[in-house]
């Protein structure tokens, strides 16, 4: 296995192993335990942001391994950068802006609501185009010997979370996230194990 490779599988499941822990922590209201000035929320979204370019090394580094010259994993590694950036947004603002208002001696409830809603709908879309993107990397890793099974899962996941937001009994609150986040973390974490062995191509 190639140095990229190593650093494209440590990546994918050091990240998700990251994000299903401070999905697991997340707060389900601002403020909470602090140490300092530094609140829960405020450590939660910052340390999300900062995990969210090693997720971004990680599916990189499996679109290498699926060859990238190939339409499949081409695509799902688009919509995966975009599912990390409507991720990033959705943190941004929960994280860095939501405070601020609250601080605000305004008080304006209609800019809570917007700031709230807003999050809300990143949040929606970060997790469409994660489940999308697996899907799609699902397919090609169908195409790789001994990946079939990685391949159904990938799809099976994206199929099932697109016809849960379809029914629109899904919610992107913490909850609802958490659900998806272990599904795609646990698939991203096991195609992280699986890049480690090298293809049959090497051996």
């Amino acid at each position: 296995m190639t140095g990229q490779s190593k650093a494209g599988s440590a990546a994918l499941i050091f990240g998700w192993v990251a994000y299903i822990a401070l999905m697991a922590v997340h707060p389900t209201h601002l403020g909470g335990p602090s140490l300092g000035h530094v609140d829960l929320n405020d450590a939660v979204h910052w340390t999300a942001l900062l995990n969210l370019p090693v997720l971004a090394l990680g599916y990189v580094g499996m679109a290498q391994r699926l060859d990238l010259s190939r339409a499949l994993p081409l695509l799902g590694l688009c919509f995966m950068m975009f599912s990390l950036v409507a991720g990033m947004s959705a943190g941004t603002l929960n994280g860095l802006v939501m405070p601020e208002v609250l601080r605000s001696t305004a008080g304006l409830e209609a800019l809570r609501d917007l700031v709230w809603w807003t999050n809300q709908a990143f949040s929606a879309i970060h997790y469409a185009l994660a489940a999308i993107g697996t899907g799609l990397f699902g397919l090609a890793w169908m195409r790789q010997p001994g990946g079939r099974g990685l391949g159904i899962a990938g799809v099976m996941i994206a199929a099932g979370f697109l016809i849960w937001l379809a029914t629109g009994l899904w919610r992107p609150d913490v909850h609802g996230a958490l659900i998806v986040v272990l599904a795609i973390g646990a698939w991203s974490i096991s195609v992280g194990f699986a890049m480690r062995n090298p293809p049959p191509a090497e051996t």
